[in-house]
């Protein structure tokens, strides 16, 4: 009797000893699954914001000028050309002219290096000196233009913003009644009969007025 006692309780023991390792391996198991699962998917980065293409002004400094009659623009460019074509150039007198073989030319007086003078023919386009001799007596213009900071170039573009769409005739330096250096700048309306002087200070490039030349 004590002997069926005995093997009953070696069974029992038994038995819950298998049961305790069956559950034991059962959470192993699920803790394994845990751990070795497929990890989450990575998010993926924010695409870079594109930079807006930064914008500058555009355009010319002076829409009258870029916008003005073939006489305008062909002037500068002859103001230009007698400049380099002088040491030291400064032009200060402008006036288109005929020429002896019938040419329609640029008259330009050039000052260099601030003592000398040298008058040039430009052709009608401003490409080209066709004509340049040394006047070996000086303009007394030459001297204003010791108080000049404002260039020929720079006035011209100033009346042709100022006076769009007006043929340019002639420009000059001079000295009004008060003593002030200034250019003198006269255009024509298309089909008019009578230019119009405009008048800037030299210093400052300011416009101090307008008149109609009979």
């Amino acid at each position: 009797m004590v002997r069926n006692t005995t093997m009953c309780a070696l069974f029992l023991v038994g038995v819950t000893t298998l049961g305790l390792s069956a559950c034991s391996d059962s959470d192993s198991g699920k803790k394994s699954d845990g751990a070795t699962g497929s990890p989450a998917p990575a998010t993926s980065a924010a695409s870079p914001t594109s930079a807006s293409p930064s914008t500058s002004p555009s355009g010319s400094s002076s829409p009258g000028a870029s916008a003005a009659p073939a006489s305008v623009k062909n002037a500068l460019k002859a103001l230009d050309t007698a400049d380099q074509d002088v040491p030291g150039g400064k032009s200060f007198d402008l006036e288109k002219e005929t020429d002896a073989s019938g040419n329609r030319v640029w008259d330009i007086k050039v000052a260099s290096n601030g003592t000398d003078q040298y008058n040039l023919s430009v052709s009608e386009d401003g490409a080209k000196v066709v004509n340049k001799r040394q006047d070996m007596t000086p303009d007394d213009d030459v001297a204003k233009l010791k108080d000049v900071k404002v260039s020929a170039q720079e006035a011209l573009r100033t009346v042709a913003d100022r006076r769009q769409g007006e043929d340019l005739k002639s420009l000059e330096i001079d000295r009004d009644d008060a003593g002030t250096t200034v250019w003198q700048v006269n255009t024509v309306k298309p089909g008019a009969r009578n230019a119009t002087e405009t008048i800037l200070d030299a210093q400052t490039g300011k416009p101090l007025g307008d008149k109609t030349n009979d």
